[in-house]
């Protein structure tokens, strides 16, 4: 049973805001829907709208807080249960590495971000292609920092091996946000028709990493021995490079395109350049926490055939007493 002193404190604030928002919506939702559908009039619920706290592009820029409070506000009881469990698995591992602000700073910026950059898409597309009617349909919820967390799992864990069923599906964290990617632009284009959820997708993909590679500050005292409070910017470490999650085949091609986007956004003092001595304190931080999150599979492997083994004694006891 989990205790709530043991749920890290960015999970519970997480978990209580999605929880608050996603259960207003519904309230709000269904008091509308009781108000507006008659016998002769019937509506579907999922229809009614609540233009201040969803992502709407039509009412986006009369309620801008929506890019924040759309990140949480979500409309089924499926999506509402898909972002409970992402947020607590994800916050409460993170957490360790990061502490609890910077987990609630990297959900906000990632979310709000992509969301905006979304209902911009969402609405130059409407406008090019005439469709009144989709520029009333809500955007956001939780699928605004799925694949920011995807990124986050690749840079503090990119060697770690996810197995399923027995061994049949094997694969490495580091392959999993470009292979999620090409099934969401394929499943938009082909079965939806349309940029949801493949925008939203891409974006809280690039903001995500964007922002943890060039801009995010960490306290490095508790991975550098002797860190001295010392502020790092950024991962500019080899793992982290940006073609790092792209399949080795197209590394190559990819290579000079990112590099010559680096150079210019560098130019334009949109990024400030690594030097040397960045990328080699990036690398270390990238091999200490390597061997952080090994020690901790480790340890939480051995805890688990610890109580494997206690639980088959306590049963062959409880059955020679039973005998």
């Amino acid at each position: 049973m989990i205790r709530l002193h043991n749920i890290p404190k960015s999970t519970r604030i997480l978990l209580g805001i999605l929880t608050f928002i996603s259960g207003l919506s519904f309230i709000l939702k269904y008091q509308q829907y009781r108000y507006l559908t008659t016998s002769s009039n019937p509506i579907n619920f999922h229809d009614v709208k609540i233009p201040f706290l969803q992502l709407i592009p039509k009412s986006t820029i009369y309620n801008p807080w929506v890019l924040v409070t759309s990140i949480f506000a979500e409309i089924t009881i499926i999506s509402y249960l898909l972002s409970f469990s992402i947020l607590f698995i994800s916050s409460k591992f993170v957490e360790r590495f990061w502490g609890y602000i910077e987990v609630l700073k990297f959900i906000l910026i990632v979310g709000s971000i992509t969301n905006l950059i979304t209902v911009i898409i969402a609405i130059i597309s409407n406008i090019v292609r005439e469709d009144v009617k989709n520029m009333n349909n809500p955007l956001g919820g939780g699928i605004s920092y799925y694949f920011g967390f995807l990124v986050v799992f690749k840079q503090l864990i990119p060697e770690h091996n996810i197995v399923l069923f027995q061994g049949l599906i094997n694969f490495r964290i580091k392959h999993v946000p470009f292979a999620l990617l090409i099934i969401l632009t394929i499943w938009s284009l082909i079965i939806s028709q349309s940029l949801y959820p493949a925008i939203p997708s891409i974006f809280s993909f690039f903001v995500s990493f964007i922002y943890l590679r060039f801009f995010q500050q960490l306290n490095v005292e508790a991975i550098l021995p002797g860190g001295d409070n010392s502020i790092l910017i950024g991962d500019a470490s080899d793992t982290f490079q940006l073609v790092e999650f792209f399949p080795q085949l197209l590394k190559p091609y990819l290579i000079p395109i990112f590099n010559e986007i680096y150079e210019v956004a560098v130019l334009l003092g949109i990024i400030t350049s690594f030097n040397d001595e960045i990328v080699e304190q990036s690398n270390l931080r990238a091999q200490k926490r390597q061997e952080q999150t090994s020690k901790a599979v480790n340890k939480s492997v051995a805890e688990r055939r610890r109580q494997v083994a206690l639980q088959v004694i306590e049963d062959r006891i409880n059955n020679q007493n039973n005998i």
